[in-house]
């Protein structure tokens, strides 16, 4: 008697949940969002790089490595305009390009920390397991084995 030949999962890596063009343009409401957050703590620079860098990294775990820099760039660019400076004036100082680095930085490390978690999961859906073992078991025999 035949049986079935044991499947490999899904043979194609994890794609991010959205495109680089769609998670850089969320970046802008983003950014706005934390620049309106710190002025709600009465315009704290630091408290309005933290949320343009939480809105940066939320935002990049979800997109691609390009929508991430440019999350990054436009979530920095409302932090910059509208929190450090008054009326949409970007500059260019010292101060403001560590700023521009620390929110990119954070964008990248979570985007790099987002393909590490898509690897293994797909990895992990790629196991062969023999063909008699239902799918509802093999999370068991996974804790087993590895």
């Amino acid at each position: 008697m035949l049986a079935p030949r044991p499947t490999t999962g899904d043979t194609a890596p994890a794609q991010p949940l959205m495109s680089g063009p769609v998670g850089g343009v969320l970046g802008l409401p983003a950014g706005a969002v934390a620049a309106i957050a710190a002025w709600a703590f009465a315009g704290d620079h630091t408290m309005g790089l933290v949320f343009a860098a939480a809105a940066a990294v939320t935002l990049a775990a979800m997109t691609t490595t390009v929508g991430a820099v440019v999350t990054a760039s436009l979530s920095w660019a409302c932090y910059d305009g509208f929190v450090l400076h008054r009326f949409g004036t970007l500059e260019g100082g010292r101060g403001d390009l560590i700023a521009l680095g620390i929110v990119v930085g954070a964008a990248l490390t979570a985007r790099a920390a987002a393909a590490v978690v898509q690897h293994i999961r797909t990895t992990e859906s790629r196991r062969d397991y023999p063909a008699d073992v239902p799918p509802e078991a093999r999370p068991r025999i996974r804790s087993m084995t590895g």
